[in-house]
């Protein structure tokens, strides 16, 4: 398993008691504007239009918003904001400074404001562009094949969509699809800390031991800050799998699931221990990402 950095970069959440400004003052810009063409998208990956009803904000550390637009309908080249930042050499309540990291801030017409990772200001008269996706809720629903619904936590959208970019993959973030068709679903893999682009890198089983009258051995490949545990049914006709308890070792407690480490950036080789059913003529376990 390799370890990969799932950290968001520009992705919105709930941000609390943010300042914001109804106007900017005119003033007498010395250094000009910089202007920031950006792309604003909803979780499914899709660009948002002038129905979405969201503004935009550039703003200062103090609270105080120095610019301001109103979502539009994409233009050709996919863009539908445009942020012009007033510029002086020192920043000021209504001017920001050439390499200045800005706030930059979601409001809907409800009134709820969304805060994203900070913007750079750049040149005079230069243009940069930014990208963010609107994760403004707690849990999203997706349809799957069968047309049931299933919730999805807003983490996943701002771990998958990374990925979507540098592998430069269109689509929504369907977390029911398996994109490099390995077997685990895009959600499975964000569960489990793998890359869901990578067929070669996934949660499995690569070792298994089942000694005499001792709990049998199932040893797997981990990624830090997350949970694992087992699976059991004792067929495979008409399966019914049931959480199977385990053990962090031979001697412990039964838990349910357990974290071999809750270092994020921590990768390994774990053994969790299973006690099989008595009596039992067989039983198949699998390993999950709880």
């Amino acid at each position: 398993m390799k370890r990969y950095n799932h950290k968001p970069v520009l992705f919105a959440a709930v941000f609390a008691a943010i300042n914001v400004a109804s106007a900017v003052a005119a003033v007498n810009f010395p250094l000009g504007t910089h202007l920031i063409k950006g792309t604003l998208k909803d979780w499914q990956n899709k660009v948002l239009t002038s129905s979405s009803a969201v503004t935009v904000q550039a703003v200062a550390t103090n609270g105080t918003v120095i610019a301001s637009t109103q979502v539009a309908d994409p233009t050709a080249d996919g863009y539908n904001f445009l942020l012009q930042i007033p510029l002086s050499s020192t920043a000021t309540s209504s001017t920001a400074a050439v390499g200045d990291d800005l706030n930059c801030v979601l409001v809907q017409d409800s009134g709820l404001s969304l805060a994203v990772s900070p913007i750079k200001v750049g040149e005079a008269n230069a243009v940069s562009t930014v990208a963010l996706a609107y994760v403004n809720m707690k849990d999203y629903t997706s349809t799957n094949g069968t047309g049931t619904t299933a919730s999805v936590p807003a983490e996943y959208v701002e771990t998958i969509a990374p990925w979507m970019d540098a592998y430069e993959i269109e689509g929504d973030y369907d977390p029911f699809a398996d994109y490099d068709n390995d077997g685990a679903s895009n959600y499975a893999e964000y569960r489990a800390g793998t890359n869901p682009f990578d067929a070669t890198d996934k949660l499995a089983i690569t070792a298994y031991s089942a000694p005499k009258d001792a709990p049998h051995a199932i040893s797997f490949e981990y990624a830090g800050g997350h949970v694992y545990g087992v699976a059991t049914t004792l067929s495979l006709t008409n399966p019914q799998w049931a959480t199977q308890r385990v053990k962090k070792t031979e001697t412990d407690v039964e838990r349910d699931q357990v974290m071999p480490s809750a270092d994020e950036d921590d990768v390994g080789m774990a053994t969790i221990y299973v006690v099989p059913a008595e009596g039992a003529k067989s039983q198949f376990f699998k390993l999950e990402a709880r």
